[in-house]
């Protein structure tokens, strides 16, 4: 298992005056610091290619893909959001990264109901089956660059729930449409984890690792706070400080083959951002030798 890290875990772009926003290319000497040797993409770097490659090169970084939220379960954006998806997928094969990280769009409504959302919110058939073909156009193009195309679970968005995510997974074809298990998101939003792996474990092609703070979740849920108003009240914990079974999550993973990136993320946190960066990173590599991996930076 190969490990990563995303600049949200020092700029978050949801809350984004939670706390200073700090600038390029410090972000990039604090991510180095924290020990990392790869990162996802965010608004956080440049996208001038040529400047960006030479600053990750200079300190042994390397880009391993980018998340982006498409409007794909209307049929008639499927064109402008894929040409929009593709364009962000050939400055990512430029900088050698291979993974798009594509979530729904949501809006006002669902990100509203994070973590407590009811039937009556969930997609329509028809709806799911544009999304579905959406993503299989996409992927289908981003083949043809040599990249895959990873779908992830978020809150806030209409693939957030356990059933959401298995009706997505089971509209898909398994070959394009790889799924990138976020840990974090699932849980918020009221999924079993342990149950969706032993039925899709083999779907996983990336994950985000993230843990949940479950006072904080409850706290959420009874006061019917919005995704960023969880944010702000640090719903994501370290990781093995939460109520993510972590151990257990990484250990149906590995049995099902997988050796591809985990991205460590926690979004927001009250202490220094780059402490708690490297703290997760040896959690993590701590979890892999107790199950008999390795974990490659």
């Amino acid at each position: 298992m190969k490990i990563a890290t995303s600049p949200i875990n020092w700029n978050n772009e949801d809350v984004p005056d939670y706390r200073p926003w700090i600038p390029y290319p410090k972000i990039l000497d604090e991510i180095q610091r924290a020990g990392y040797r790869a990162i996802e993409w965010s608004k956080s770097l440049p996208e001038d290619p040529e400047r960006l490659k030479a600053d990750l090169e200079a300190r042994g970084i390397r880009l391993v893909g980018a998340f982006v939220a498409l409007e794909l379960k209307d049929p008639s954006r499927h064109p402008a959001e894929i040409a929009r998806a593709l364009e962000k997928a050939r400055f990512l094969h430029a900088l050698g990264a291979r993974h798009l990280v594509v979530a729904d769009a949501g809006d006002p409504a669902r990100r509203a109901a994070a973590g407590y959302v009811g039937p009556e919110l969930a997609l329509t058939e028809e709806q799911l089956a544009a999304l579905a073909e959406g993503l299989e156009a996409l992927a289908e193009r981003l083949e043809e660059l040599g990249m895959a195309l990873v779908f992830h679970n978020h809150v806030g968005t209409y693939v957030e729930t356990g059933e959401e995510i298995a009706r997505l997974l089971e509209a898909t074809d398994p070959d394009r449409v790889g799924w990138c298990l976020d840990t974090g998101h699932l849980v918020y939003g009221g999924g079993d984890l342990l149950a969706l792996l032993s039925r899709f474990a083999p779907r996983v092609r990336y994950l985000h690792l993230k843990d949940v703070d479950p006072a904080v979740l409850a706290r959420a849920r009874a006061e019917g706070w919005s995704f960023e108003d969880a944010l702000r009240h640090y719903i994501f914990a370290p990781l093995g400080e939460g109520m993510v079974p972590l151990k257990e999550v990484l250990r149906k993973i590995l049995e099902s083959g997988y050796d591809g990136w985990a991205v460590i993320e926690q979004d927001t946190t009250p202490k220094d951002p780059t402490e708690t960066a490297r703290e997760n990173r040896a959690r993590l590599e701590a979890l892999l030798r107790e199950l008999g991996h390795d974990a490659a930076l």
